[in-house]
């Protein structure tokens, strides 16, 4: 009876194995987003990640129209801080914003029917510095440059008496491009 005793508590004692080591568990794969930044306005997007290192991102954006964000970010470092290189695709449905580029640039409202309907997209790469962990919250602040392209639907109205038609107009430009974003990991 003392053998089985000593023997029990001998192995009770053991060490564990060398190569057991404790089970890391593994990063989650999906996020929500919020973003506020220029061109993108306010965006809610939903985030998916195969590997810590690169997450790809589409989401709902609203400025003076509502439009879509799409969007792929690579974080090389799996630290609490991490440089970011971000490239994105995002548009704009036209909608409100002629009436309020009216506003904003002057041009007097006898001449608003000339001015239709505008929307623009853009392309942009930024870098960027991440804080936070890919197991839960994430604050990063990213800027680059971006080339925007707009276009504005023609119209047609009467000024001064006369009946005036103007063609549609395009405008594209490169442009700085920043953004602030939260995400959430689940």
């Amino acid at each position: 009876m003392r053998l089985a005793t000593l023997v029990l508590l001998a192995s009770l004692a053991a060490p564990f194995p060398a190569g057991a080591a404790p089970v890391e568990e593994p990063y989650p794969q999906f996020g929500l987003a919020l973003t506020v930044g220029a061109p993108d306005g306010a965006v809610l997007s939903f985030a998916y990640s195969p590997w810590y290192w690169i997450m790809a991102d589409v989401g709902f954006a609203y400025t003076l129209a509502p439009g879509f964000v799409v969007g792929v970010e690579v974080r090389p470092i799996d630290f609490f801080v991490s440089p970011t290189l971000r490239g994105e695709y995002g548009y704009y449905f036209a909608g409100n914003t002629a009436n309020q580029v009216k506003k904003w640039a002057g041009v007097p409202e006898d001449q608003w029917p000339l001015i239709g309907d505008a929307s623009y997209n853009w392309f942009s790469g930024m870098v960027g510095i991440a804080l936070g962990s890919r197991r839960g919250f994430t604050a990063s602040i990213e800027g680059g440059v971006g080339l925007l392209q707009m276009t504005v639907k023609g119209g047609s109205g009467i000024v001064s008496g006369i009946q005036v038609t103007t063609a549609d107009w395009k405008f594209q430009s490169l442009m700085p491009v920043a953004r602030i974003s939260f995400l959430y990991f689940f």
